[in-house]
């Protein structure tokens, strides 16, 4: 007699499974903790001066006690950063999307652009300043600019590796050029697109602070630069820890479309 075979799974496979799928939050978050401790530990030891290097206790003081200035500078650097991106995700996928419709317009101005992105970020900073003055437009010009072209080659490179027995299998059944790019060609270059945004996201924060450190009056580069003016060192570094906040929470917001994008299509 066969004796049946106990398929139960242990006690502790619910445990692990927890702790796999949590520990891409709890490892980076102990790691950080282990570096804060460090550098606690190391400004202490060595005696460094506050206007060299605060501990990570006195940045969070002054996070604390100067939290209404922060918070008022954070919200034109937030607004700035996430316009330039919205609209340097609409040009770039939608010149991406204009020229895989025409070989002639792609082999234009494709090369054009890369041309473009040849020179420095930073050396186009002047310019943008001079066309758009030295307000928010400006910002937004010069994160849009930056923003652009990550988003524009994902967007061609992922609509130039679509399927093409696909795309010929819509040309027999007598599809159009707009329901076959529709139906087909977007579909297939999603994963290329959001790659492409989670780089764009991050460098729109980028630019939105360069653009505040050459001209503005207000935003978290203006904050960095006044406190580094004076001496403030404790500010300096509360505002970056701000920076990386709103680039992470930015950052989890395109995976997190990313992954309600992948869930809607059955992935």
């Amino acid at each position: 007699m066969v004796s049946a075979v106990d398929t139960t799974p242990p006690a502790s496979a619910p445990l692990a499974l927890g702790f796999d799928r949590a520990r891409g939050v709890i490892l980076p978050v102990a790691f950080g903790a282990c570096l804060l401790l460090l550098w606690q530990l190391a400004a202490i030891g060595f005696q460094m001066p506050k206007v060299i290097l605060p501990t990570p206790v006195d940045v969070f003081r002054a996070l604390v006690n100067n939290a209404g200035t922060i918070w008022q500078q954070t919200i034109p650097t937030v607004r700035d950063t996430l316009l330039g991106f919205a609209l340097a995700t609409v040009l770039g996928i939608g010149l991406a999307s204009l020229l895989s419709f025409s070989r002639l317009l792609r082999d234009a101005i494709y090369p054009m652009v890369i041309v473009i992105q040849l020179v420095p970020k930073i050396a186009w900073t002047p310019l943008f300043i001079v066309w758009a003055g030295i307000g928010w437009q400006s910002r937004l010009t010069i994160a849009t600019f930056i923003c652009f072209f990550p988003i524009f080659i994902a967007m061609v490179a992922g609509l130039e590796s679509t399927d093409h027995s696909l795309v010929r299998l819509c040309r027999g059944l007598t599809a159009s050029a707009w329901r076959t790019f529709w139906l087909v060609r977007l579909p297939g270059s999603l994963t290329y697109l959001f790659a492409g945004l989670k780089i764009a996201i991050t460098l729109s924060v980028i630019g939105v602070i360069v653009a505040e450190f050459i001209s503005s009056s207000e935003g978290l580069g203006f904050l960095i630069l006044k406190s580094a003016a004076l001496l403030q060192t404790d500010m300096i570094l509360a505002a970056i820890a701000v920076l990386c906040i709103v680039g992470l929470v930015c950052y989890g917001a395109v995976h997190a479309g990313e992954v309600a994008v992948r869930r809607w299509r059955g992935e």
